[in-house]
Order: structure tokens, then C-alpha cells, then sequence
């Protein structure tokens, strides 16, 4: 019987009232708002208490990597000042969670569209919640070889940690919106998407990760060279198509870290690094790869090339499809 003055509510089945949740790893903050619409019935916000609780659980149980165990970034003030340790308040923990209902089929969507972000998100275990014999049990999806470097990356990049806007989450739905209703035919983006994913299962410093980016790019742009034309080369093809859509797409590739050199010299480099990495010899930055300055550095942009191209591919699949031909 209910009370007076009150209608008496449906019945709330159990597993409507547990959420499921990702837990994205390198959230600094939310500057607009305290949570963020990503698609339907899933949102970026703080975790919870009980939420944080399970998360640190999983990762105690899974931190392979030494250190982070002990230095919990996401409880301390980050980059790490040096010296004294200084714990933040609880409220301002870094735990941040994608929460939602269903399958994680779409947190599966959602991580691929962040990939290819340029604010770059990373989602790390999810906890999703069921009925089994009428008794609520969890299960845990993971990538245990990309978790462990991404926490890896988590305990001494000074820069792992981001500020999320409401712009960045924009982007990542227009991306996400475009890896839907893409066809593979001219382009198979989901397919190079898959080996960008794959790449962060190896250690951030491996050459090998450098060559597999080069890979991609050179997938997305270039055709078998011809023998008897000498400017129909790889390297040629990448460095023209790269200039060409360095002026579709805003902003351009970031050449800040290279001491003002050009385009051209500064992929000239990058092939000459691709070359010695495929065929053994170690890298030598103090010398004609001094442009390039370090591994970090390359890294950084042949990453941010192949994604700038990977999204240009979504929105314009017939240009890179003739692109690449040509």
C-alpha cells in the first residue's frame, strides 16, 4: 500500500539499477561542464566512491608495471614535482569514467573514435555488470598488452594526463558518427584503425612502434612504385601527398619541435629513420637525424600524421582512394 499523497512506483529490475563503466585513464579534468554526453546512454564523468573502489582493485591486481603501485598518479600531483609526494584531495582524483548501459560494444566504438581524436583518450578496463542465475555478477573487459603500456606511459609522461572540452568530445562524436557510416570499400579505415590499436601493445620507446605508424601511412597513400620512374619512389609519394593534404585539413602538422626545417627535409629525415629502424642499424640523432631530435619527437608525428590522414579518409574516402593511385 503506498502512502498518501504518493503514486507507487514500477518495480526497478536489478540490472537497471547497476552501471556499467570504462575507466579512461588519462583525464585530467572536464573545463565546461562535470559530464559530457558521448552518444546515447553513455557519458564522461568523475567516477564514483564505489566505482573508484573496483577501479583500484583492478588495477592493483593488474600493474604489472613497478612503479605504479606505489605512485598512483592519478592521486597525486602530476608531472611528479620532485621531492616531497603531494596527494590531492579526493575531489580532485583523477578517476574518470565512461558510464553506460548495455554492452560495450560502443565503449569498443568509442575507443577507436579516440584513437583517431586529436585529443587522444585513453579507456582502459571496463567493468560491465549481469544476471546470472538471478545473482548479480561483473565481468571485465581489457587489452592486456595495451593497458600495460599505457599505464607504463601513465608513470613517467608528464604529459599523460589531459584537459577534456566539450570541443574534444565534438570531435570524437563526429569522428565516431563518420567511423559508422563508413564503407571500406575505397578505404577500409576500421581495418588500419585495428593495426593503430595493435601498435600500442608495444613499448612507447620501440623503433618497432615508429616503423609500424610508417606502415599505415604509407598504406593510406602510396602505390607500388613504378621501376622505371624515378619519381614515382615512396618517399616522393608520401612527401607530395602529406604536403598536398597538410593544406585540406586545420590545423596543419605541428613542425614546432624541428627548429624551423621544412617539410621536405623534415620527411627526408623521417624516411632516412624508417630506413635504418627496417633494416637494424641503430639511430644516431646527432648526425643527419639531428632535425628529428629523438625517437619521442618522430614518434610524435608520424602518430599525429597517420591519424590526420585516417580522418581526412573518413570525410573525403574517394580524394585519398585517388590519392593513392596517383
Amino acid at each position: 500500500m503506498s502512502e498518501p499523497g504518493h503514486s507507487q512506483s514500477a518495480p526497478t529490475s536489478l540490472t537497471s539499477r547497476v552501471r556499467n563503466y570504462a575507466f579512461v585513464m588519462n583525464v585530467n579534468r572536464l573545463t565546461d561542464a562535470t559530464h559530457y554526453a558521448l552518444v546515447q546512454n553513455h557519458e564522461l564523468r568523475r567516477a564514483e566512491p564505489d566505482e573508484i573502489a573496483v577501479i583500484k582493485g583492478i588495477l592493483d591486481r593488474v600493474a604489472i608495471v613497478p612503479t605504479l603501485q606505489w605512485l598512483r598518479p592519478w592521486e597525486r600531483q602530476w608531472p611528479h614535482p620532485g621531492g616531497t609526494v603531494q596527494f590531492l584531495p579526493e575531489a580532485e582524483w583523477r578517476y574518470f569514467v565512461i558510464a553506460f548501459q548495455g554492452s560495450n560494444a560502443t565503449v569498443a566504438d568509442l575507443e577507436t573514435a579516440f584513437d583517431l581524436s586529436p585529443l587522444e583518450l585513453e579507456i582502459g578496463p571496463t567493468v560491465i555488470h549481469d544476471l546470472l542465475e538471478n545473482q548479480l555478477a561483473h565481468g571485465l573487459a581489457l587489452h592486456p598488452g595495451r593497458l600495460f603500456h599505457v599505464l607504463d606511459s601513465a608513470t613517467r609522461d608528464d604529459a599523460f594526463f589531459l584537459d577534456v572540452s566539450l570541443s574534444d568530445i565534438e570531435t570524437t562524436r563526429a569522428i565516431l558518427s563518420l567511423l559508422r557510416e563508413h564503407d571500406p570499400r575505397l578505404v577500409d579505415i576500421k581495418r588500419l584503425a585495428t593495426q593503430l590499436s595493435h601498435l600500442k601493445a608495444l613499448p612507447h620507446d620501440s623503433p618497432l612502434r615508429f616503423l609500424g605508424y610508417f606502415a599505415v601511412l604509407e598504406a593510406l597513400l602510396t602505390h607500388p612504385p613504378k621501376p622505371s620512374d624515378p619519381y614515382d619512389s615512396i618517399t616522393r609519394q608520401v612527401k607530395q601527398k602529406l604536403a598536398l593534404l597538410d593544406h585540406r585539413w586545420q590545423p596543419g602538422l605541428d613542425y614546432g619541435s624541428f627548429g624551423g626545417a621544412s617539410h621536405d627535409t623534415i620527411w627526408s629525415r623521417m624516411y632516412s629513420y624508417r630506413s635504418r629502424v627496417a633494416h637494424g642499424a641503430a639511430p644516431d640523432f646527432s648526425g643527419e637525424l639531428a632535425p628529428l631530435r629523438n625517437h619521442v619527437t618522430a614518434l610524435r608525428l608520424i602518430k599525429e600524421a597517420v591519424k590526420a590522414v585516417m580522418r581526412q579518409a573518413l570525410k573525403e574516402p574517394q580524394l585519398l582512394a585517388d590519392l593513392r593511385e596517383c
